[in-house]
């Protein structure tokens, strides 16, 4: 039972739940489940922080907030996005957030996130790119 509860987020269990019964199957879809982390991971980076009242440390800092010196605006925003995954996405287990020096764009931030996966009792290793646009939208590259 433990199992399904972590395969996917609340916000898909709750999708599920409008559109029929799970499946009862009781095993784990590696990639339905890395599917929704991602899902998940987007919600949360895109969230700005304060959209949530009863957690304020929900969602990314504004730029403007998060350093006071221009070389430490990269290494805080990988801080920030590390946070967010450590605290807001309970799949994922030892998180590391390493900047990337260049990006597609000027003005762009890109970053490459290495975690754990928890498939039910054992972990997989999974990783992508981040980048924090312009427009301060964050996009996923698999």
């Amino acid at each position: 039972m433990g199992e399904i509860m972590f395969s996917k987020s609340l916000f898909d269990r709750l999708e599920t739940a409008t559109e029929g019964m799970p499946s009862p199957s009781g095993s784990i879809d590696r990639w339905e489940l890395a599917d929704s982390v991602l899902a998940s991971v987007r919600r949360i980076l895109n969230a700005r922080q304060g959209c949530c009242e009863t957690r304020t440390d929900f969602g990314m800092p504004d730029l403007n907030d998060i350093s006071n010196e221009a070389s430490e605006t990269v290494p805080a925003i990988a801080r920030a996005v590390k946070y967010q995954l450590e605290t807001f996405e309970p799949r994922l287990s030892q998180v590391q957030v390493r900047a990337l020096a260049e990006t597609d764009r000027p003005g762009d931030f890109a970053f490459t996130v290495s975690a754990t996966l928890k498939v039910g009792e054992d972990g997989e290793a999974m990783k992508f790119d981040t980048v924090l646009g312009s427009d301060r939208q964050m996009r996923l590259r698999t």
